[in-house]
């Protein structure tokens, strides 16, 4: 009987964590990118997001309630401070890799103008006065992810594509307005796109938003009110 008292326990407490995970996870989203906001030059957004996770999940585990504070801030605390100290553990390396990619893409830039051949790592090590072996080193070490198309961020899973259809017809339609608006967001500018990327798919608010992007407010207000009215221009225009 004590045995089948322990499993329950056991099997409640799993549900419990599960719970916390669920229902914290747009927290923990919300933390990454503002962490991710600060430095957003130098780390992935999706490395945050992960760790951001990872941080929820232990952090969910490892509570105990004894009412003096609730999952909720205790979570804050944890995720935030995984997130910072994986932010000053790398930014060291992160920064050299940074000045390297530079370094590799002046040197390019140098060859193109003299006609030479970018592809060419011979060339590119003699412009930085390195060896091929070192050139290949620091490509290597250039940890800065490529940027990510909207087509990636604004996926089937995004609020923005939901289809709420229940016929062909209905899927059919979503689907063209869904290949629009991808198509119409690629014209945005990068800052507007972020925006409504924020807004509408992490679900921050605007206050969020403008810390992330170290601006007023006022001014991610305005940013996305014109955002949205050129979409819809183009929209109506297709």
């Amino acid at each position: 009987m004590s045995g089948l008292r322990a499993y329950t326990a056991q099997a409640s407490d799993q549900l419990i964590v599960a719970e916390r995970v669920r229902s914290h996870m747009p927290l923990a989203r919300k933390i990454a990118w503002q962490v991710h906001g600060r430095a957003r030059d130098l780390f992935d957004i999706e490395d945050m997001m992960q760790i951001a996770m990872l941080a929820l999940v232990e952090a969910a585990q490892r509570f105990e309630d004894r009412g003096d504070a609730t999952f909720g801030s205790y979570a804050i605390m944890r995720i935030r401070g995984t997130l910072i100290d994986h932010v000053r553990n790398n930014l060291t390396l992160t920064r050299n890799a940074v000045q390297r990619r530079d370094k590799i893409v002046a040197a390019e830039k140098q060859i193109a103008a003299e006609a030479g051949d970018v592809s060419d790592p011979a060339l590119v090590a003699a412009k930085l006065g390195i060896t091929k072996t070192e050139l290949m080193q620091w490509r290597n070490q250039i940890t800065v992810a490529p940027d990510k198309s909207l087509e990636e961020v604004y996926d089937d899973h995004s609020a923005w594509f939901t289809d709420p259809g229940h016929t062909p017809e209905s899927a059919f339609a979503a689907d063209q307005l869904k290949q629009r608006l991808v198509a119409n967001l690629k014209r945005l500018k990068e800052r507007d796109a972020m925006v409504l990327q924020l807004y509408y798919v992490e679900e921050l608010n605007l206050e969020e938003i403008a810390e992330v992007l170290d601006v007023t407010v006022g001014r991610v207000s305005q940013i996305k009110k014109a955002a949205l009215a050129q979409l819809r221009e183009w929209l109506q225009d297709d």
